[in-house]
């Protein structure tokens, strides 16, 4: 198969860049792309892969005690498909992500997408992300949905997540079956010595593999992954009369944070208590709202409002402010989460 890929290291200037056309219609896009672990073998491997000693065992079904728990782990790890299955699961959470992060939340694109090519033969692959916007809004497209992809190593893939990604690829899978193409992507290189790990129980324990997959199989995949500045590339196209500002750096990280130092403290957070995290603001919102009410009530009774005068009610105004303010939802989920980010 020859030497193994060998990635070029441009400089910092070379890796990210910008381009206009001048054109009638205003129109823009960003690509942010990379190096992406294999589809088969081993994540860190680049070189040739040995053949398989004989048939590929049926991955072993989830553990009935913890003792087994590690085992398990090992040989479902081991397995052909674990790698191919493990990297389209991590990226469609990814993808639900950026959709729900980049377009739903921010507004900033009609479409966005992470998709991470990789090939039988070729001892490689990559990932890349295409967004769309306005050229006056790209960089904060581009700036979001790096943040999304960084955010993964502190903010933790959910069983929700990780649940609605089985469901997506495996209903997508048996409605594949139904097409010639789906079949023949099935069987290309089944037999071929280049691609030693296709075997014909690939295609037997497709599914099982997705049901067994966890979310640690997911961070194994990601771990493999470098969304560093020094590591992706970034490419930003816009049309239009005239060229767009370049990007403000300052207020790009005030909007989304020092990324680097998001990065730089994802070792150091492995797992986030976020029921107590939620508990601990909940309980300092209602205190916040308790205080609130009872300096409302002490400036009603200051102002001679708070209670009948002789058995005769005050004026329906006066009754109107002695109504405790019902608590914002909205402003209490804030505070919540404020207090969360910080526990």
């Amino acid at each position: 198969m020859g030497a193994p890929i060998v990635f070029q290291d441009p400089p910092l200037s070379e890796r990210h860049i910008t381009w206009h056309l001048k054109d009638s219609d205003e129109r823009a896009a960003a690509y942010i792309a990379g190096p992406a672990p294999c589809r088969w073998g081993p994540f860190d491997s680049r070189g040739p892969l040995a053949p398989l000693s004989g048939p590929a065992s049926p991955p072993p079904g989830p553990p009935t005690n913890p003792a087994e728990a590690a085992a398990m782990t090992a040989a479902r790890r081991r397995y052909p498909l674990y790698a191919t299955i493990t990297l389209q699961l991590l990226a469609e959470v990814i993808n639900s992500r950026l959709f729900t992060t980049v377009r739903d939340s921010l507004g900033l694109t009609y479409d966005v997408s992470f998709e991470v090519t990789t090939y039988d033969r070729l001892r490689t692959g990559w990932f890349s992300v295409l967004v769309t916007s306005y050229p006056d809004k790209i960089h904060e497209a581009l700036a979001a949905s790096l943040q999304v992809l960084r955010e993964l190593a502190v903010s933790h893939v959910t069983p929700r997540e990780l649940m609605r990604a089985k469901r997506t690829l495996l209903t997508r899978h048996e409605s594949d079956l139904k097409d010639n193409n789906y079949w023949l992507g099935l069987l290309t290189h089944l037999q071929a010595p280049d691609v030693p790990l296709k075997r014909v129980e690939c295609l037997r324990d497709l599914k099982t593999m997705y049901e067994l997959a966890t979310i640690d199989d997911l961070y194994d995949a990601y771990s493999h992954f470098d969304f560093s500045d020094s590591a992706v590339f970034t490419c930003v196209g816009t049309s239009g009369k005239e060229a767009p500002p370049p990007p403000d750096k300052h207020k790009l990280g005030q909007m989304f944070g020092n990324l680097q130092q998001q990065q730089a403290v994802a070792a150091g957070v492995s797992s986030v208590d976020w029921a107590a995290a939620f508990s601990k603001a909940f309980g300092a919102a209602v205190q916040q709202q308790q205080r609130q009410q009872q300096e409302q009530q002490q400036q009603q009774h200051a102002n001679g409002v708070s209670s009948p005068v002789n058995g005769v009610a005050p004026p329906p105004a006066q009754q109107q402010q002695q109504q405790p303010k019902v608590a914002d939802p909205m402003a209490m989920f804030t505070a919540m989460l404020a207090a969360a980010q910080g526990a």
